[in-house]
């Protein structure tokens, strides 16, 4: 029996519906993850697990409690914002008490269970400073130990990372998720950080215009995208066009040359058009994969130095194909122009409905 249940959620705002058909079961000491471009509604749905958003149709289970018509100072759950929302008149300590001082809590039980979460996020030390004398992923700490502090059923985190630098939101993510299972805490957290939500969650919601796309483990989301939309949008992918050459033998034609897919295309017909997409880490250039599989013959467009990875863009003769490959400072990349041949093996490329 999942412990988060949200049945046929649908959310109106005048003509406009930013949630419909939302359908999601969430196991107990789950970590899962709100995905998608900004207005795809994942913030919407938090608000609505929340209580401050009154869903237009539907219901939603907390350990077996309809809590559908609850308000939200009713349901046990603990909210991290994007802003921190810190009271900046109360000291690091009276913030992380304050949810237990309105529940009547006594003042030895708060000091207790205060002292618990400054161990917890390792603030002991600032006990006694004010917001505004704190970093943002220090406040974003406070903000965290306060919201677990009530011992809620349910934590939402709505982009509790999205203000904060780059080396600040990977370590921060790293101890939330550290948190999240020491504590088992059922958790829904909204992002539109790709790499944030593949490198946290245990399962991905991938939302679009309002609509769950796919449900899925990070390696599900990543490996097999369902649609067009997940396979643009998670990670970096090369989107083709194609033709299919012959169904049950999976061959189609991009830009004239023939390949396989691994797989057969069930009711398609000779001419159809497919999307195919590959992933650029798949693909070698001029036969490294050992002669084996697929192969496409272009020109290189483009080399663009990454870092830890070259990626290069090669012309074929309508379309683009990006490959990645690592940087080795005792290989030369290829130059402008170049006439290369790429080779990919068939399981590597993936078939995606249009939406």
């Amino acid at each position: 029996m999942a412990f988060l249940e949200l049945t046929n959620i649908r959310k109106e705002f005048s003509a406009f519906t930013a949630v419909e058909d939302f359908n999601l079961k969430v196991d107990k000491g789950e970590f899962v993850s709100f995905l998608g471009p900004s207005g795809c509604g994942k913030t919407t749905t938090l608000r609505m697990i929340a209580g401050f958003e009154k869903q237009t149709r539907g219901h939603i289970t907390i350990d077996n409690n309809d809590v559908t018509n609850v308000p939200a100072n009713k349901r046990n759950i603990g909210m991290v914002f994007q802003s921190y929302a810190l009271f900046p008149n109360l000291s690091v300590a009276n913030n992380i008490g304050f949810g237990l001082k309105v529940r009547g809590e006594a003042a030895p039980v708060i000091k207790q269970r205060v002292s618990e979460m400054l161990d917890l996020i390792r603030m002991q030390e600032f006990a006694h400073r004010f917001p505004h004398q704190l970093s943002g992923g220090q406040q974003q700490r406070v903000a965290l130990g306060r919201a677990i502090a009530i011992r809620p059923q349910v934590l939402l985190m709505d982009e509790p990372l999205s203000a904060l630098d780059a080396k600040i939101r990977i370590s921060l993510r790293q101890e939330i998720r550290a948190i999240q299972r020491q504590l088992g805490i059922t958790t829904i957290y909204v992002t539109h950080d790709q790499e944030e939500a593949l490198s946290i969650s245990d399962r991905i919601v991938v939302m679009s215009k309002g609509r769950m796309e796919q449900v899925g483990t990070p390696l599900d989301i990543y490996n097999t995208p369902e649609t067009r939309f997940v396979a643009s949008f998670v990670g970096t992918l090369n989107l083709l066009d194609a033709k299919v050459v012959d169904a049950r033998a999976g061959r189609i034609k991009i830009d004239e040359q023939e390949i396989e897919i691994g797989q057969q295309l069930l009711g398609a017909q000779v001419g159809n058009g497919v999307s195919v997409a590959i992933r650029p880490e798949a693909i070698s250039i001029n036969g490294e994969s050992g002669g084996l599989g697929n192969h496409l013959n272009g020109a290189v467009e483009d080399v663009s130095f990454l870092g830890s990875v070259v990626r290069v863009r090669v012309k074929l003769e309508t379309q683009h194909i990006n490959f990645d490959a690592f940087n080795n400072p005792n290989l030369k990349p290829p130059t402008i122009g170049q006439p290369v041949s790429l080779s990919f093996m068939p399981e590597a490329c993936m078939v995606v409905r249009d939406e």
